[in-house]
């Protein structure tokens, strides 16, 4: 069967969609898992005057970078277990004088951390996404596939990729799993991520499916997903920032 992955951009909603499920996720982890850090994913409405972000990140080393704005969207994937990782310590050649480099010692060679991003990957980027993908927080984090739709294109775009012949590739099949849009997906994911916090009960997959529909979230609702919620002012600010509605 075929899941989601950049091989299979047609299981990708289209931009508003996708937006409004980064959206449903991030509230539902905001209430799962208080604690910021420990979310696998984060949205933040207002990133820039003009841009939305979402982050996903599983703290073993991989993330995903989402960019929402008028031009379109752009998806950076980063899987540090993907042969297209491209970081490599490359040696670098100090600057010496020519005294210098008679008289001093022989050391070891320096080297520098540096991103080689695998041919064709951003290659036929639109520059309107040049700052997302060529700036931070990306830059540093690393990039081993990249999805866009602009706001004048039907579909989502790749570019021209040779991938890896294993089974992981680019990575995308494992971080974009999340996106197809089925509450239950999340449901089974969540349980298994947040197990400890599903131990006693299961995750309510009609409440999963309400967020997911929009539905305005309460302080009833919060606490039937997560009774041991209490910091309702964080929660408040969490959701805000997202931009999901809410009476809390």
């Amino acid at each position: 069967m075929n899941k989601l992955s950049s091989e299979n951009l047609n299981l990708l909603p289209n931009p508003n969609e996708l937006q409004k499920i980064c959206k449903s996720i991030s509230a539902l982890e905001a209430i799962i898992c208080p604690e910021w850090e420990y979310r696998y994913y984060s949205y933040q409405k207002g990133w820039s005057e003009t841009e939305e972000f979402c982050e996903m990140r599983n703290g073993q080393g991989d993330q995903m970078l989402m960019v929402f704005s008028k031009n379109g969207t752009c998806i950076n994937g980063f899987a540090h277990e993907s042969e297209m990782n491209g970081w490599k310590n490359i040696p670098i050649e100090e600057k010496k004088s020519f005294v210098e480099k008679i008289f001093s010692s022989k050391k070891e060679t320096k080297t520098e951390l540096t991103q080689i991003i695998p041919k064709g990957v951003v290659e036929n980027l639109p520059k309107v996404f040049n700052d997302f993908i060529y700036g931070e927080p990306v830059k540093s984090i690393g990039t081993t596939f990249c999805i866009w739709q602009t706001e004048s294109d039907n579909n989502w775009k790749i570019g021209e990729i040779n991938l890896p012949k294993d089974d992981y590739k680019d990575g995308s099949n494992d971080l974009l799993q999340l996106l197809d849009g089925k509450p239950l997906t999340y449901k089974n994911w969540a349980e298994e991520y947040y197990e400890e916090n599903f131990e006693e009960h299961e995750l309510n997959l009609e409440l999963v499916e309400k967020i997911y529909n929009g539905i305005i979230i309460t302080k009833e609702l919060v606490l039937e997903l997560n009774p041991e919620l209490d910091d309702f002012e964080q929660l408040q600010s969490d959701l805000n920032e997202i931009g999901y509605e809410h009476k809390i």
